[in-house]
């Protein structure tokens, strides 16, 4: 369960407005442009999801992205693909990458993990790509739950309260306010 009160819904509201922005940017912008070689989508990008792996990895984490962004690509596609690519299991960016080309689906991030109280496995976990994907099943089913409850209802109206007009899934809503709750 994710346990958030309407005090900090509504502290987390009050810094959300920034990063709402960008991510609307972002996604304006993700069809009309090829991501493989828009430095400076890249660059915002970056900036926005934190990416701070080396130009080998982005160049070829942003082919993939362009490949699959007119396609449904699961988490488990998306975290395969990552590893098959740069022989890394890439948990959250493989989260960024599914939540950018479906945005009804939660990014794993180390704010929003604490604030549902799951921790991914350590690197050397065995069937480690099984154990992500769990706890990206888990995320998902939380953040569902959370929807469902006064909270999660009360944090869907006062985001639409506060940001009218702003055509965005109420999984990136929570996901939002849950990266300003730290």
């Amino acid at each position: 369960m994710i346990d958030i009160t309407k005090e900090q819904i509504d502290c987390a509201l009050l810094r959300v407005e920034n990063s709402l922005m960008k991510y609307i940017s972002l996604q304006n912008d993700l069809k009309n442009t090829d991501i493989s070689k828009d430095r400076a989508y890249q660059k915002r990008f970056n900036h926005y999801y934190r990416v701070r792996r080396n130009s080998s990895w982005q160049s070829q984490f942003y082919k993939i992205l362009q490949e699959k962004k007119n396609e449904k690509i699961t988490f488990s596609e998306a975290l395969k693909n990552i590893h098959a690519k740069t022989g890394r299991y890439e948990a959250s960016f493989a989260s960024k990458l599914v939540a950018t080309i479906h945005p009804d689906k939660p990014v794993i991030d180390k704010f929003v993990l604490e604030n549902a109280g799951l921790k991914l496995p350590y690197s050397p976990s065995k069937d480690r790509e099984k154990k992500i994907v769990y706890v990206y099943v888990q995320l998902q089913e939380k953040f569902q739950d959370l929807l469902a409850k006064e909270n999660g209802k009360y944090l869907v109206e006062k985001f639409g309260a506060k940001f009218p007009n702003k055509n965005i899934t109420k999984v990136k809503m929570v996901d939002l306010v849950l990266w300003q709750t730290r």
